[in-house]
Order: structure tokens, then C-alpha cells, then sequence
């Protein structure tokens, strides 16, 4: 008993010591990586904003690449993001920032409030023939990432412009989605919805590349190839949203696409008008899209747009219908199309053509917290 005396407190003397020697080089000597924001995601749409620290009001912040500033199931899933380069030397606090705690809306640039961090760039293509927008999108809350059908309906040749369906949903960006409406077959799920009718589940394997995005219930992306994936297999995946458009411009940290790569039959060789989705991490998203067909923008390949999203690291990349249709809407989040609510991008134009023409589609993908 005496020994036993003796021993317990020495294990605990060692155990004290072993700790504070811990403490000390885990915060004074040990460097360590910025650490991980858990993003809480719900799927029950609409959505109110989720709970967040305040935060200190940021200014935009351009893009590293810049060369001109300018459902069917209810579930409550956390998402952690992956820890990225595009987060090196950023703290917790420091990202923490970007978001404010009251709305700040600048026209053409920024948007920001306690939840959702937007901010636009305006860029030249490295020949300087042809101008592009990359709006970098953080959200706290998967459910803001939506998207929304022409008139509220599922089905083919159902049509409206962009900014008429984002400001109908009071959306504060948007961009044109993947032309579903147009097509006969591929896989399309919105908004997580498998009421019948409200989704397709047939191929269209005409494409040269049949590949489709899905966008997961835990903030992720994947690439699946419809000849080798049944829809069964697309639902075991969680999706939130599929689109059948492609291809896959850039999948895990690799361009997908070769300098012949084109969509059908593009009116001018391989340079359009394009449109394109990216993610960084669950929760760090990017929208692009370019001009083209016009004097002072040419437009530009897939190989050149899968380029410009591996430079802002995207993981997955997805090209959306480009051409007349590449469209991208910026407003305050009320749909009330205040002068401030525009056009960024400069869609419609064909060659000797100097009028804005918005082409109407059959869905757009936005990012807002209303219906």
C-alpha cells in the first residue's frame, strides 16, 4: 500500500509535466495549418440564415490570378471543408472576416453578410483577346447554393432569362444552368427533389463526352460518366443537384480536356461565350463566365477555361451551356431589379452585333437564401 501511495502521485507529477510541455510547444513552437471551418448545411428549401459570429466587415478581395480589378429528404449533415493551398496562411478568424455582419452589397463587385461571401473579378485571357468574370463564392450553409427552373416547371422547351428566374427567387448571383430542357435524356436532380416528375433519370450518351456533375449532400463534387453509371449508382451518391451538360473540365486537380475539345458544333472554331462551376472546398465554390463572339472578346476554348479553373484551384470543375446562353446576374438579394442589379457579363452578341441579347434557358444555379 505505501508503494502504491508513492506511485500514484508520480504518475500524475509525470502526466502534469507531460502536458504542460505539450501546451507549450503546441502554442508557442509547433506550426501548424489554418484550421478547418465547419460549414452546417440543411436541405429543407427555403432556408433562413444559420447562426454565425459576427465578423468585422472585409473589402473585396480579387482573385490571385486577377489582371483587372474590377427534396425530398430532410437532413442536417456538418461539413467540414478540406484543407486547401487557397487557404495557406489564412487563420480560422482571418476567413472568418470575409463574411460581415450586417449585408454589403458593391455594384459589379462584392456582396457580403454573416453567411454568404461573393466576390467578382474581372480578368483578360492570357492573349488578351477575350474578357471573363469569376465570381468566388464562400457560403456557411449548403442550402444556399440553388437552383431554379424557367417558370417554376420541369420539363422541355420551358424557358426564361436568367435574371428573370434570379430575380424571381431573390437570388443575389446566378448564372444559366445546363440547358436540361433542350435535351431528351441525361441525368438532372434539383434541389435534392425526387418527386416524379421533378426529375430524369434516362441517358443521353450522344454527347462525346456523356459525363455529369453531381453535387452532393455533404458540399462536394463528382464527375460520373453516364455509360458507366446507372441512376441507381447516382443516388447512392446523395445528390443534391445533377447536371447533364459537360464535360468535366477539371477532376481531381486535373484538366480533363484537350485543346480539341469542343461542344456539338461551335460557331467560331473552338472560342465561345462560356459558362462553368468549380469547387475548392465544400463550402469555397466558383462561378466563370466568359464573353465572346464580339470585337472585344473573342471567347475561349474548354482547354482555356479548364485552365482558368485549375488556377483558381478548383478540384471539380464543370462546364455549363456556354454560347448566347453564358449569362451571369448580380443583385442584392431582393429581386426588386434595383439600378444596381445587372448584367456582369455581356451575353447574346454575335459578330457586328453590339446589342446585350439574354438567351432564355431552362434553369439557372444561383446562390441566395430566399425562394
Amino acid at each position: 500500500m505505501k508503494k502504491l501511495a508513492l506511485i500514484i502521485p508520480l504518475a500524475f507529477a509525470i502526466a502534469g509535466t507531460a502536458f504542460a510541455s505539450y501546451s507549450f510547444l503546441d502554442t508557442f513552437v509547433v506550426v501548424k495549418n489554418a484550421k478547418k471551418i465547419t460549414f452546417s448545411s440543411t436541405f429543407d428549401i427555403p432556408l433562413g440564415p444559420t447562426a454565425s459570429s459576427s465578423s468585422n466587415p472585409s473589402s473585396s478581395k480579387s482573385s490571385k490570378n486577377s489582371k483587372t480589378s474590377s427534396s425530398s429528404t430532410s437532413s442536417t449533415p456538418t461539413v467540414t471543408p478540406t484543407e486547401h493551398n487557397y487557404y495557406e496562411g489564412l487563420t480560422a478568424e482571418e476567413i472568418e472576416t470575409l463574411f460581415t455582419s450586417t449585408k454589403v452589397f458593391k455594384e459589379r463587385e462584392h456582396y457580403s453578410d454573416s453567411d454568404i461571401y461573393i466576390d467578382i473579378t474581372t480578368h483578360r485571357d492570357d492573349a488578351d483577346t477575350t474578357t471573363y468574370y469569376v465570381a468566388d463564392i464562400r457560403i456557411k450553409n449548403l442550402g444556399y447554393f440553388r437552383t431554379a427552373l424557367a417558370k417554376d416547371q420541369f420539363g422541355q422547351n420551358i424557358k426564361e432569362r436568367t435574371s428573370d428566374i434570379c430575380k424571381r427567387k431573390k437570388g443575389i448571383l446566378g448564372i444559366n444552368g445546363d440547358t436540361y430542357g433542350s435535351q431528351e435524356g441525361g441525368y438532372v436532380i434539383r434541389n435534392g427533389n425526387l418527386t416524379p416528375g421533378q426529375f430524369r433519370s434516362t441517358k443521353n450518351l450522344e454527347r462525346k463526352k456523356p459525363e455529369d456533375l453531381i453535387v452532393k449532400k455533404d458540399g462536394t463534387f463528382e464527375i460520373i460518366d453516364e455509360r458507366e453509371t446507372s441512376f441507381e449508382q447516382v443516388l447512392e451518391q446523395n445528390p443534391l443537384h445533377v447536371f447533364s451538360f459537360g464535360p468535366a473540365l477539371v477532376n481531381k486537380n486535373e484538366v480533363t480536356v484537350t485543346e480539341r475539345d469542343e461542344v456539338g458544333v461551335a460557331l467560331s472554331g473552338n472560342r465561345n461565350q462560356r459558362c462553368a462551376i468549380g469547387i475548392s472546398s465544400p463550402g469555397h465554390y466558383y462561378f466563370v463566365v466568359s464573353d465572346g463572339r464580339n470585337n472585344e472578346s473573342r471567347g475561349i476554348s474548354l482547354y482555356t477555361l479548364a485552365n482558368i479553373m485549375k488556377d483558381l484551384h478548383c478540384e471539380t470543375a464543370y462546364n455549363l451551356d456556354g454560347g448566347g446562353s453564358a449569362t451571369m446576374w448580380f443583385d442584392d438579394g431582393t429581386g426588386n431589379a434595383n439600378d444596381l442589379a445587372h448584367l456582369i457579363n455581356t451575353p447574346g452578341q454575335l459578330q457586328g452585333d453590339s446589342s446585350v441579347k439574354q438567351r432564355e434557358v431552362s434553369d439557372i444555379v444561383y446562390i441566395g437564401k430566399e425562394q
